[in-house]
């Protein structure tokens, strides 16, 4: 199947209105409602004063902006947010009334350098909030209604608003406001259920670690990387909050509708937060870009997800086990290296390990690097011979790629790296002080080259590799096609997955014996979005702990929080990574951890950045068998992962689902953040806590067996099961054989 789904990108309608087919006119003089209609969704307009809403195709009311405020303007004081004191504190003054625009200015910083470079750092702001008043005027482009909407913006300012249809279960509202010049954010505010028993959860956002019901919290979408606890404790993330992450969504569903912001720029919503009947989102834009797609989960989520993008059907050999020898960052050698990567082969074969994948992030072209800033520590003979022993054992190998490029190399000489506005390149000092620039991939030159780069790693006789890095996009960056940072930081991600993804699809072309297969670590929503070209993507550098903040209990909420935007190819590293912070990995954390990918997408073990890869043969006898059955229960759940893959593909139905999305109507399903369905019949509730030999699961309605024989379960209560170490809980429906 092609990686690429321009059909979903020339659907996408612009954000600069067209000429209309027919003259404006005055708006309608009895009063009446305007009505949007295209099936699947259906917009209702009153127009004075104007207010909107969404129906289903039944005509149910599924979201409706708030009524007018009483009073339609509000004063932004001066108001300065640090960012970097592990909060999430990016809420601001909100006007609570149908299309508000704050005047005035927004100044946002990143941190610029280090470890956490181009992460949010403060925002300051200060003006005044106006809002949408009347319809002034009507036209028709198409099936599209263009309207002209008052203000009560004291300079005359006014909205211009099209609405129409997105596909045929969705609508589309885009609001401009003319003219722009002193707008610095727009917004729009949305009712919602209070009363007890009937109140909207809030559920998606991307890869969250904090809560799987966002309900009561303010959230960004910013692409933030290294967000991680640095108390100790586990109550906090550093630098930017319990909501941060490296894959946001702006993107949500609650039990009606299915809410996406298509647009780059950094948007916060408020989610029933001052007030407990209504919700906000607003943009640091001048514009406002929203998409609804009415229906329970199960329907919403395949409306938005067949526009924003779906990860692709891995090849059969990516479902198996892998391995990753990393480079270490403490004090490892060239020598040392080289001698991991022999001794790993003799161990796979002295300890009979079950690998389909192993990754080699210390590799290199056997002439150099072309300018690529990677770690380059094998010998080209050495590194043809490793490829060869790890194919004679039906072993896929994996290399390393990253969009950075060495200062004074070649292709930044040629223009191929992001520039200032001087258009000089734009060198910035990175993770580890290590310096770079970062490829422009609006360049065409620039992709072309990238592309020359991937295809030689294929050449090698690499089958794929992880795709790492590029959070480090600075507002006053500037590419070639006339953007800048402040557009692409979180869009960066979208185009340089693209250019591998296009590659990978003429490679596998000319070679259909060749299956590639790549992952990421960061992306963001769009129309399409990242998830259009990766094929999976990891969470992120998790620290080698027990925390919920960024250790083993963050992956679940995580995981499922993204699955449901499309991004459900998911692969964490077993035992955790960043050891900088936290202890190296023990035996009980590392077992535990690789219970918990077992019946996870992909079965991936990766090692820490201080310690270095922590092998099963790392530690000692029984490591090595509970590993290789964890192994050899994930290679059993091989063919439901394909089939499940297959229909995520066809349908948006992640083939790892949170119990709220399978039941929307089962209240206690919606906190279950430890827990995952594979698929409708199999749940998973892997140990997570220090020192538990037993597990707390919930069951959904219906009735289960633990491990698929055994006492008989009512659903729809919680159980408590043994766990001892090595012993994964998962159940499955009484009568079904999911995993054969």
């Amino acid at each position: 199947m092609s990686r690429t789904i321009a059909s979903l990108a020339a659907s996408a309608l612009a954000l600069t209105l067209v000429p209309l087919a027919a003259l404006a006119s005055p708006a309608h003089a009895d009063g009446e409602p305007l009505v949007v209609d295209e099936g699947g969704a259906r917009v209702v307009v009153e127009q004075s004063p104007f207010r909107l809403s969404v129906t289903d195709a039944a005509g149910t009311t599924v979201l409706q902006e708030v009524a007018h405020a009483a009073t339609d303007t509000l004063a932004e004081p001066l108001t300065t947010d640090p960012l970097a004191d592990g909060s999430d504190n990016q809420s601001t003054t909100t006007l609570y009334s149908p299309l508000s625009f704050m005047v005035g200015t927004e100044s946002l910083q990143q941190q610029l350098q280090g470890e956490w470079i181009a992460n949010l750092a403060k925002s300051t702001r200060s003006g005044t909030w106006y809002s949408a008043q009347d319809v002034e005027s009507v036209e028709h482009d198409g099936d599209d209604l263009v309207l002209t909407l008052s203000t009560n913006d004291p300079s005359g300012r006014t909205l211009e608003v099209r609405i129409g249809a997105q596909g045929a279960d969705a609508a589309r509202v885009q609001v401009h406001a003319v003219p722009s010049d002193g707008v610095a954010m727009i917004g729009d505010s949305f009712e919602t259920p209070s009363e007890a028993g009937q109140q909207d959860g809030f559920f998606g956002f991307g890869g969250r670690h904090d809560h799987l019901d966002q309900r009561g919290r303010v959230l960004s979408s910013f692409v933030n990387q290294e967000s991680l606890d640095i108390s100790g404790k586990g109550e906090t993330m550093y630098p930017n909050g319990p909501a941060a992450a490296y894959y946001p969504q702006a993107m949500f569903y609650t039990s009606h509708y299915g809410f996406l912001l298509p647009q780059p720029e950094l948007a916060r919503f408020k989610l029933a937060v001052d007030r407990p009947d209504a919700w906000n989102v607003t943009a640091s834009a001048t514009h406002l870009d929203y998409v609804v797609a009415p229906g329970a989960p199960s329907r919403s989520v395949d409306t938005l997800t067949a526009m924003t993008g779906r990860h692709h059907t891995p090849p059969d050999w990516a479902l198996g086990p892998m391995l990753d020898r990393l480079v270490k960052n403490d004090g490892e050698t060239y020598q040392d290296y080289q001698h991991h990567l022999a001794q790993d082969i003799v161990d796979i074969d002295r300890y009979q390990l079950p690998l389909s994948a192993y990754r080699i992030e210390g590799w290199g072209f056997p002439h150099g690097n072309h300018g690529l800033a990677l770690h380059t520590w094998v010998h080209a003979k050495k590194q043809a011979t490793m490829i060869r022993q790890l194919k004679a054992r039906g072993i896929h190998p994996l290399a390393y790629i990253r969009p950075w490029l060495e200062p004074g190399s070649a292709p930044v000489k040629a223009g191929y790296a992001v520039t200032d506005a001087d258009g000089k390149p734009y060198i910035v000092s990175g993770s580890s002080n290590r310096l770079f620039g970062l490829v422009d991939f609006t360049n065409p030159d620039a992709v072309a080259w990238w592309q020359r780069q991937v295809k030689g790693i294929l050449d090698l006789g690499f089958d794929g590799f992880m795709q790492d890095y590029g959070e480090q996009v600075l507002f006053d960056m500037h590419f070639a096609d006339g953007t800048t940072g402040v557009t692409r930081h979180n869009d960066y991600f979208t185009l340089y997955a693209k250019a591998t993804s296009d590659e990978i699809d003429r490679y596998e072309a000319d070679h259909p014996t060749r299956h590639p297969w790549f992952f990421t670590r960061a992306g963001y929503t769009g129309l399409p979005g990242t998830t259009a070209y990766e094929d999976a993507n990891f969470p992120g550098d998790e620290t080698t702990d027990w925390s919920r903040t960024s250790g083993i209990q963050s992956l679940t909420t995580d995981m499922l929080s993204r699955a449901v935007g499309g991004a459900y190819g998911y692969t964490t590293d077993i035992g955790g990574y960043f050891d900088y912070t936290s202890p190296p990995t023990t035996k009980e954390l590392f077992i535990r951890w690789a219970e918990w990918a077992a019946l996870s997408p992909t079965f991936r073990l990766h090692g820490s950045g201080k310690h270095g890869t922590h092998t099963p043969w790392s530690y000692d006898k029984q490591t090595v068998r509970i590993y290789k059955q964890l192994s050899r229960l994930h290679m059993r759940a091989e063919p439901l992962l394909k089939q499940l893959w297959a229909e995520a593909q066809a349908t948006g139905a992640p083939p790892t689902r949170p119990l709220w999305w399978q039941d929307p109507d089962d209240r206690a399903g919606w906190d279950q953040d430890q827990e995952w369905l594979l698929g409708p019949d199999l749940l998973v509730a892997p140990v997570v806590k220090k020192g538990a030999t037993t597990r707390k699961a919930y069951l959904p309605e219906g009735c289960w067996q633990l491990h698929g024989t055994g006492t008989e379960r009512a659903g729809q209560t919680s159980v408590t099961v043994d766990a001892p170490l090595g012993a994964l809980p998962w159940f499955s429906r009484c009568g079904t054989a999911p995993l054969g």
